[in-house]
């Protein structure tokens, strides 16, 4: 009966300690500091992180266009997308001799894009390219033109070295190929690095005419030669670094 008797009073004990406010008190005290060392602990890991982000280097990257090309070739090149080479109207100058105006840059324009709801007013339009002749490829005459954007991984500049299809020491080579351009008898036009194995825009094949791409040659006289000869086609060489 004493066991029995001692038992009730620990319990007796331990509800009047539960109902005690001074332990109440001190339980919301500890559960308070507990709390508290735990938004530290986040706190710290918080600012840990973050540091760690800082740390770490800003992934780099150029870019630059790959003509003639639905993709971009380079294993560690990101396609950011796929399109169509379009610029200036180059083939109906001859019909207007006094007429040389207008753009002469191309564009690689994006197969995808959101179109405007405003009608133009008919002063300046961008066309397709096609291959003028079978020098890329056997049946390349007519063929629309793709293009991708492309942005080299790791890297801070690219640029296009006409007259070479080897790029210089420290960089490496993203493609290559032959410079294009229009006619010399048509609208003036830029000078491009086409790819020297190039895709074409499927269904594509029809002689629309529009902006019309040649393999470009050089000419000795004023250009130095050697190191060049003449009427040779030029290379071309798309690098970064």
């Amino acid at each position: 009966m004493e066991g029995l008797g001692e038992t009730n009073e620990i319990h007796g004990s331990k509800r009047l300690l539960l109902n005690d406010p001074d332990a109440i008190n001190n339980r919301l005290n500890n559960l308070e500091k507990s709390l508290q060392q735990q938004q530290a602990t986040i706190l710290q890991q918080q600012a840990t992180i973050q540091q760690l982000k800082q740390n770490i280097p800003q992934e780099q990257g150029s870019t630059y266009i790959q003509w003639g090309k639905t993709s971009c070739s380079s294993m560690v090149t990101e396609t950011i997308y796929s399109g169509y080479t379009a610029g200036q109207l180059f083939y109906d100058a001859s019909s207007y001799s006094n007429r040389f105006g207008g753009a002469a840059n191309m564009l690689c324009l994006p197969n995808n894009p959101k179109l405007s709801n405003k009608t133009a007013p008919g002063l300046s339009f961008l066309y397709g390219s096609e291959f003028e002749g079978n020098f890329l490829r056997s049946d390349a005459a007519n063929e629309d033109i793709p293009c991708a954007f492309c942005r080299s991984i790791n890297t801070t500049s690219s640029a296009m070295f006409p007259g070479r299809n080897v790029c210089y020491h420290g960089w490496k080579m993203e493609y290559e190929g032959y410079v294009m351009s229009g006619y010399w008898g048509h609208r003036a036009s830029s000078y491009i690095c086409v790819d020297a194995h190039p895709d074409y825009v499927p269904g594509g094949k029809a002689n629309t005419n529009g902006q019309l791409l040649y393999v470009t040659g050089t000419k000795c006289g004023s250009l130095s030669c050697p190191p060049y000869n003449d009427k040779l086609a030029v290379n071309c060489v798309v690098c970064s670094k």
